[in-house]
């Protein structure tokens, strides 16, 4: 697929004002973040002056995730924190896209990977970046987390996963999306089970 090329889904997707405003589900807040999808040559001291931009830092460690570049940040205010993680999630770094995801909602997903609001979409169009699925699915509930699993030569994997922060959104979510057509492809959803993970990489 050409880099950029993001197709839109070709099917009818409830509106966003379709969902309830009490489905929403609160995510502690947190004055960390969890940075993953790195570029591997990426080092500690551009980090921290990437993300001191944003507020002071208490602590950067690295996050245990395999052979994946990944980190946790700490920060001296939540208000740093929430300001870090809404501009560096999907935000391109050396070419690559990261995704930044609150350390409060990171403990909510560790909590519900197999409750069924972690969904995996299969038969993925490769012209399908992270950036267009994450808008599709936001249209069900609130997104914790989104992937699109590609591999060293940064191409799709046609595979990726959805994690709500409801059960129903997902189930919703899963109930619209399963056998439509996203792009040139038919998508499939499933819930995810512990066998799906060894198939991704910066997930905990």
């Amino acid at each position: 697929a050409v880099a950029g090329q993001d197709r839109s889904a070709q099917a009818h997707v409830p509106a966003a004002s379709t969902i309830d405003a009490d489905s929403q589900l609160a995510v502690p807040q947190s004055n960390g973040i969890y940075l993953c999808d790195l570029p591997l040559t990426v080092m500690e001291a551009e980090l921290r002056q990437l993300l001191g931009q944003y507020g002071d830092l208490v602590s950067i460690r690295q996050a245990d995730v395999g052979l994946d570049p990944a980190i946790v940040a700490e920060y001296t205010t939540i208000d740093a924190a929430e300001e870090a993680q809404e501009i560096l999630n999907l935000a391109s770094l050396r070419g690559k896209t990261c995704r930044c995801i609150s350390v409060g909602a990171l403990e909510v997903i560790r909590r519900t990977m197999v409750s069924g609001q972690r969904l995996i979409i299969n038969n993925l169009d490769p012209g399908i970046e992270i950036h267009g699925l994450w808008e599709v699915c936001s249209l069900f509930g609130q997104v914790l987390d989104c992937k699109v699993q590609c591999g060293d030569d940064g191409a799709s994997r046609g595979m990726g996963f959805v994690h709500y922060a409801r059960l129903e959104e997902a189930a919703k979510a899963q109930a619209t999306l399963d056998k439509m057509q996203i792009g040139e492809s038919e998508v499939k959803l499933r819930p995810f089970r512990w066998d799906d993970a060894a198939s991704f990489t910066g997930t905990l």
